[in-house]
């Protein structure tokens, strides 16, 4: 088959459009013919060199993609030939104890496409049947194939990380992004009211599309820290809820002075460097005043 490959990792590395075998399916698994697949700031790291991955090279990326099945294993009943799937983008051994124990992210086995295994960038991949999720007829594949990750992060955040519940005030700082676009759609979907933060009034536009409820700009007292906080909690008329930051940069330290003691404050995505003064111990007592266990697990 053909897909864009490399052959070689470091800051000289490129991908090229080559010839490389086709997957070889088992019992179980299902070969896609790729229709869409994303691309991921990782993509860029493995064949740079700097991601922790070892690769067996050549090597082909990404994990998010659509397409349909052009063969399945003789165990595989989930989908048929021509059906349009996508697949999870990692997938446990579903066997193991922390997998039996609903902790498949912890699984030694834990396999993310174009990583630990190929991936998307191909005329075909080769999936588990188990990772294999159908799709209806109408279903936007670009919109599947490149919104998996940004989305998956985003719902992870709003409803295991932070809890999020109706009536919340959320903040989500640089809302214009993948994952930050995901977060004010996901909020909104829990019942939050949602303040954003954006860098310009054509981002605000945006992001005001997607439901946010008001979109406080950077630049508006950005450079002194007091004056951005309080342009913060004039949006959202009190105090947080939650923060949900992506992002961090030189205005991490507001967005913290903005929310209540208790709140949940869920990151993702890399920071920049910047040092915050926090006194973590201090919320603590709070947290727990107001997350009492239930008197069998206290037990």
């Amino acid at each position: 088959m053909k897909a864009a490959a490399f052959f070689a990792t470091g800051p000289r590395a490129e991908l090229a459009y080559a010839e490389v075998p086709t997957p070889v399916i088992g019992p179980r698994d299902v070969l896609v013919r790729v229709r869409a697949c994303g691309v991921n700031h990782s993509d860029l790291d493995s064949w740079r060199g700097t991601s922790r991955w070892d690769f067996t090279l050549p090597w082909v990326l990404g994990a998010e993609f659509t397409g349909t099945v052009a063969a399945a294993g003789g165990q595989v009943t989930s989908v048929a030939a021509g059906d349009l799937v996508t697949a999870l983008l990692q997938y446990s051994c579903e066997t193991c104890g922390r997998c039996r124990n609903w902790r498949p992210d912890l699984c030694p086995d834990l396999t993310v496409f174009g990583t630990g295994c190929w991936g998307g960038y191909g005329e075909f991949v080769k999936v588990p049947g188990r990772a294999v999720i159908p799709l209806g007829p109408g279903d936007d594949l670009l919109a599947i194939a490149g919104g998996q990750c940004t989305v998956s992060t985003a719902w992870h955040m709003v409803n295991r990380l932070a809890v999020v519940r109706p009536g919340d005030l959320v903040l989500v700082p640089s809302a214009s992004g993948g994952v930050g676009s995901a977060l004010v759609q996901c909020a909104r979907l829990a019942g939050a009211r949602v303040i954003a933060t954006a860098g310009s009034p054509a981002k605000r536009e945006l992001i005001q599309a997607l439901g946010a409820d008001q979109v406080v700009l950077r630049g508006d007292g950005a450079g002194d820290p007091a004056r951005y906080t309080q342009a913060l909690l004039e949006a959202g008329g009190r105090r947080f809820d939650a923060v949900l930051d992506t992002a961090g940069g030189p205005q991490f330290g507001a967005h913290l002075e903005s929310c209540a003691m208790t709140v949940p404050w869920s990151p993702a995505g890399r920071t920049r460097g910047e040092i915050v003064p926090l006194d973590v111990v201090q919320g603590i007592p709070a947290r727990l005043a107001h997350h009492r266990l239930p008197d069998s697990a206290a037990r």
